[in-house]
């Protein structure tokens, strides 16, 4: 039979609930049995993830659906693309003439060659090929093979049309189109183009002096400084003007006659001068366009001096064109085959897209709707 004594020491080694645990054994054994509850997805990270997904969806759609279209390249022509009648992201091949003086050079990185971008002939800077910046590669000649986009998709879009909008570019017009424009503003360059031309627009041409040319005497054995020449000149009958200009085997003499031209050259031939040649002499003109079109029937009036169409070829007109809003660009080497990887990047951004799509609606169960009873 156990002792009174052994009988107490058992009752107080049995812990009442609730009492404090002693220094020698500090652990609740209840404690360390409970599990951590899982972490939680909360609102706003559910819905961040799915924004962004949606979001990078849209950024590869384009890619997308250029990958899916194929290596079949379709023939399409300026006019077509003009006329909206060609799917973006589409891989062309384009017919064209790329107007390679108004090449502009732009790219997204400082370190690099960048590339050259180029509106096609007959557009109205509509239709703009992407051609790589390098002039060591090899030539790219048409057609232009690329793929198709919206120019306002392209990271330097803006660059461009500031630049554009910036610098006024020469275009070129017969005299016929210039004086037909003088009313309404609009001028059919040879280009194909219309330009729009404001009253403040530089207008520039150049135009042959009938009753003007300059002699070209080359030294030899029987003329071999600029006295001998001008010794030939004056007994073949030609009366030349000002002091000769003398230059490194050569002397220049201007003259001013009637059909200066022809009526020179006759007398070097008659005289047998055959080291002598005789050259036109062309005359720049510069004025604006509101001063043009003040122009009379009669020709082109330029600080008081008036200029017959007939004497005109071609006008220059310096004119700050704006690019349409909806404008195109066939970036040249873009292949479907090199956007393979899109389709499994879309597929695993569709599927955490999903997930924690469904992740956001048992957060707004669990945290905003009130529980049941």
């Amino acid at each position: 039979m156990p002792s009174a004594s052994v009988m107490a020491e058992e009752v107080t080694q049995q812990r009442e609930p609730g009492a404090p645990y002693p220094k020698d054994n500090p652990t609740d054994p209840e404690l360390t049995s409970l599990r951590r509850p899982p972490p939680k997805v909360t609102i706003v990270t559910a819905a961040g993830i799915v924004f962004l997904s949606v979001f990078f969806l849209l950024k590869l759609n384009p890619d997308r659906r250029f990958a899916g279209a194929g290596g079949d390249r379709q023939q399409r022509t300026v006019a077509d693309i003009v006329a909206d009648k060609v799917e973006e992201d589409s891989l062309v091949a384009v017919a064209g003439e790329p107007l390679m003086a108004h090449a502009i050079r732009t790219g997204t990185q400082k370190n690099s060659l960048g590339m050259r971008v180029v509106p096609l002939r007959g557009s109205s800077e509509k239709v703009w090929v992407v051609l790589p910046g390098d002039g060591w590669e090899d030539p790219t000649k048409g057609p232009y093979v690329g793929r198709l986009r919206k120019l306002d998709r392209l990271p330097f879009a803006d660059t461009i049309r500031q630049f554009v909008a910036a610098h006024p570019r020469p275009v070129f017009a017969p005299a016929s189109a210039v004086r037909a424009g003088f009313a309404t503003g609009k001028v059919a360059t040879v280009s194909g183009d219309e330009a729009i031309v404001r009253d403040a627009d530089k207008v520039g041409f150049d135009v042959i002096d009938p009753d003007a040319a300059t002699v070209v005497c080359t030294y030899n054995e029987r003329h071999q400084n600029v006295q001998a020449c001008a010794g030939a000149l004056a007994q073949a009958g030609i009366e030349t003007k000002g002091q000769p200009r003398d230059t490194d085997g050569q002397a220049y003499f201007d003259v001013a006659m009637p059909g200066a031209v022809a009526t020179v050259q006759t007398k070097l031939e008659a005289a047998s001068l055959w080291s002598t040649r005789v050259d036109p002499v062309t005359r720049h003109y510069e004025t604006t366009w509101g001063a043009l079109k003040g122009s009379a029937p009669a020709g082109f009036t330029v600080n008081g001096t008036t200029l017959p169409d007939a004497t005109l070829d071609l006008v220059g007109l310096y004119v700050a064109k704006s690019i349409p809003s909806d404008a195109y660009a066939v970036i040249i080497g873009e292949n479907p085959k090199d956007y393979w990887y899109v389709l499994p990047v879309t597929i695993v951004v569709a599927l955490i897209g999903l997930l924690f799509a469904w992740a956001l609606v048992r957060a707004v169960k669990r945290d905003l709707l009130p529980t049941r009873a």
